[in-house]
């Protein structure tokens, strides 16, 4: 089921989204994992996109560190223009959380804070909102090392709650010739390329991940997941530079 936010302000939100203030949090925190379902074929997304691009350059909003995602969905793929992001993955972990959440639909752009709360993307408000009132994670017991072709993390899970690591683009470009964003250069950050389990719950273990030479990555976080979807713990894996 699809469905098109209305709730647009992207003249207000883009404004508001700048003022997020230098992060606080303390040490023993984690970032706050924060998850945008879109679309390249869908009309309404641009306008969460850019809020998420916004969050993911400020980094945090109002003292909470923040750890964006784009997952890219494929169910408007047949009407007109094919995502070249998307993935049949990213819609099954969308449709997970509307079961969770005690949602009937799944639709476009929908954010989800902390594996808790769904709301629909483009409204700052609601975002903003949910951020500030979401529970704090722990900070997650992981390292990371990159090479130009892998990531290797090791991490230790809590009980309940398996790691998982997303490993994300930013920076992507895609003119769309066709379908509901026809004649638009869209532009992305925080896309994710990969997610893969690394722990399961109250385990340490190290896992290696492929990186595809095409997916120009820039970034991971790692988070612990417990089965009703709520984000536990996490810490951010950033590239060395």
């Amino acid at each position: 089921m699809r469905m098109r936010a209305l709730l647009l302000l992207p003249s207000l939100v883009l404004g508001c989204a700048t003022a997020s203030g230098e992060s606080r949090a303390k040490v023993d925190e984690g970032p706050i994992v924060i998850e945008l379902f879109t679309s390249q074929g869908c009309s309404s997304c641009p306008a969460a996109d850019a809020i998420l691009n916004k969050l993911a350059k400020a980094g945090s909003l109002n003292g909470r560190t923040l750890a964006p995602l784009a997952f890219h969905v494929d169910y408007w793929d047949d009407l007109g223009w094919p995502d070249p992001y998307a993935s049949a993955g990213w819609t099954e972990r969308q449709r997970e959380y509307a079961e969770s959440l005690g949602d009937k639909r799944v639709y476009t752009p929908e954010l989800v804070v902390g594996g808790r709360t769904g709301m629909v993307g483009s409204y700052y408000f609601a975002v903003a909102e949910a951020i500030g009132s979401a529970p704090k994670p722990t900070k997650l017991t992981a390292t990371a090392t990159w090479s130009q072709s892998e990531l290797t993390v090791e991490a230790t899970a809590p009980s309940g709650a398996p790691v998982y690591v997303a490993i994300w683009q930013d920076g992507t470009k895609t003119k769309v010739p066709r379908g509901e964003n026809a004649g638009e250069t869209l532009a992305g950050d925080r896309v994710v390329r990969s997610l893969v389990l690394v722990a399961n719950a109250g385990k340490t273990a190290k896992k290696t991940i492929k990186l595809d030479s095409s997916w120009q990555a820039a970034g991971a976080v790692a988070f612990a997941q417990q089965p009703d979807r709520k984000i536990v713990a996490s810490v951010l894996l950033p590239k060395q530079r």
